[in-house]
């Protein structure tokens, strides 16, 4: 262990994404850190990097903008936090929603595509918590820690990363005050020059722009209103940025926020005694299963298709109708109707000519496009499939529609598995592994998840508790830790939501939760002869916090 080592002295704290599960369990965390003690100030005052991805940048967005403000007060952010969220005033979605079918909203904002995403990009900019733009914060300098004795320690945060990814060579984009802003491959003087006016809004909304519920934004033309600046011109006419860069969720490339954490702590000037990792997601996911519907319309495509190219073919019907309506007129015509002594030749023949003559138009056009979709559908067919398959491939025509149906359903629900889970634990399991193989780290890393007091068994080990812990895990505490985890991955709540008080649960989650964590690396710390008066003091007051969160979980929200 260096000599430099001081557990609990320059802390990094990571927040995954997940939507408002990790939002408030961030939340909570964070309330926490700020109500435990160490050296007589609050442990959150030592908390030097934040990195962090999806729902838990709208925590970390917030939390940065009020900590860097002057006369920062935990307790009136949390309030404000609480306050606005509160499912009772949380009008986050409606009024998002609400701002796409709006004129005026995006005559206002004309630099921005309509879309989505942008909504809530303007609807984030709108709300007091994440107002202004990135070059407003004011973080620390430099090198933390040269007055650690002061009486009233500042708050120290020092370096943050938002987290999204890049969708022209798919790489972390990062927010970020130090370091690269941007990427290795987007980067550059023109860049840099517009990052401080990068709003605050359009931050938090690219990463937590997940695929599938939102569309990109693109960078830079959705996130700088003033397009005629030099530094945009010049931004522009570099190649890269031409067209605009999709951008997306961060939880694509690293959902809780790893590798931009290891990189500050790289950096000679900030390194970390302590990170620790807050994940709501989870390595646990719902096995796909295929569709179970019976197979009973035998009905091939070929067969739909041909019906549907019959119906649009034109009919020789349709002339004989016009015909028999023009016989009618020119009946009333020679029966004396032009003196108006016998009317209804003319009301039939005008009825039937009318019919004719639409079907007629109709029929024309259908034709016209019948052999536009067929030539659309061929030439799309012959480029989509390879050559040497184009034969197997066209056997599928003959396929019942229910075949079809299976196929596409098992595709698509396969497909989504595979991105939603299967890809994100894969790369949750490199970025773990980096993070735990890491021998520099040793002693320094805590990972604290929303499912972790669940009292749950899984197939990949059986729950325990640490024993050193000695306060065992109560019934209700166990239910709160499982209401937080089963929180769905959305920006807002519904009624199950409210009912159930989720945003309380996970508040109280990442509270009890991260004091279980603290406390169990404090016995780990012991284990290897790691401890201080300072360090015994807050053990103590880590354990009487437990035993009070397993008699109420909800004590401290």
């Amino acid at each position: 262990m260096p000599d430099d080592f001081l557990p609990f002295k320059r802390i990094g704290l990571c927040f995954s994404g997940g939507g408002y599960r990790a939002t408030f369990f961030s939340l909570g965390t964070a309330a926490y850190l700020e109500h435990v003690n160490y050296e007589g100030e609050p442990l959150l005052k030592n908390v030097t990097a934040l990195s962090t991805v999806s729902g838990g940048t709208l925590f970390g967005v917030a939390f940065t903008k009020a900590v860097t403000t002057s006369g920062f007060q935990f307790k009136d952010f949390y309030a404000e936090m609480y306050s606005t969220f509160n499912p009772a005033n949380d009008t986050l979605l409606n009024d998002a929603v609400a701002k796409i079918s709006n004129k005026d909203v995006w005559e206002t904002s004309s630099h921005k595509r309509q879309s989505l995403i942008n909504a809530f990009a303007l609807k984030y900019a709108e709300m007091p918590l994440f107002s202004g733009k990135f070059g407003d914060f004011n973080l620390v300098k430099k090198s933390l820690y040269t007055s650690l004795n002061d009486k009233e320690k500042p708050y120290n945060l020092a370096h943050v990363c938002f987290n999204a990814t890049d969708f022209s060579f798919g790489l972390p984009f990062r927010f970020q005050n130090s370091g690269i802003f941007g990427n290795k491959a987007l980067k550059g003087t023109y860049v840099n020059a517009l990052k401080n006016e990068t709003v605050l809004g359009d931050i938090v909304a690219s990463s937590s722009c997940f695929p599938l519920g939102f569309e990109p934004l693109v960078y830079p033309d959705d996130f700088y209103s003033n397009q005629i600046s030099e530094e945009y011109i010049a931004l522009k006419n570099q190649e890269k940025f031409k067209k605009g860069v999709g951008i997306m969720d961060g939880g694509i490339t690293d959902n809780q926020g790893l590798d931009s954490m290891l990189n500050i702590n790289s950096r000679k000037s900030s390194k970390l005694d302590l990170i620790i990792v807050n994940d709501v997601s989870s390595f646990q996911m719902k096995p796909w299963k295929p569709s179970t519907f019976e197979i009973e319309n035998e009905t091939s495509i070929n067969d739909i298709a041909t019906k549907l190219f019959k119906w649009l073919d034109f009919k020789w019907l349709y002339p004989i109708i016009l015909l028999v309506g023009v016989g009618f007129l020119v009946f009333g015509y020679y029966e004396n109707a032009a003196a108006l002594t016998i009317i209804w030749p003319f009301v039939i023949g005008a009825f039937i000519s009318g019919i004719g003559a639409l079907l007629i138009t109709a029929g024309l056009l259908a034709h016209s496009f019948k052999k536009r979709l067929v030539s659309w559908f061929n030439t799309t067919f012959n480029k989509a499939v390879p050559e040497a398959l184009l034969e197997e491939v066209s056997s599928f025509k003959h396929l019942g529609i229910d075949v079809v149906k299976r196929l596409l359903t098992d595709r698509a629900s396969s497909a989504a598995t595979m991105v939603q889970s299967v890809f994100l634990n894969q790369i949750r399991r490199l970025n773990y592994g980096d993070f735990y193989k890491n021998p520099n780290l040793e002693n320094k890393r805590i990972t604290s998840r929303v499912d972790e007091l669940d009292g749950k068994n899984t197939i990949y080990k059986k729950f325990v508790i640490s024993p050193e812990v000695k306060t065992p895990l109560s019934k209700s505490l166990k239910n709160v830790a499982k209401i937080a985890a089963e929180t769905p991955t959305t920006l807002w709540w519904d009624e199950t939501d409210v009912k159930l008080k989720r945003m309380d649960s996970l508040i109280a989650c990442g509270q009890f939760t991260t004091c279980y964590n603290l406390l169990t690396y404090i016995i780990d710390l012991k284990k290897v002869g790691i401890t201080s008066p300072a360090i015994e003091a807050l053990e103590k007051q880590l354990r009487s916090d437990w035993k009070t969160f397993t008699e109420n979980p909800y004590w401290l929200v």
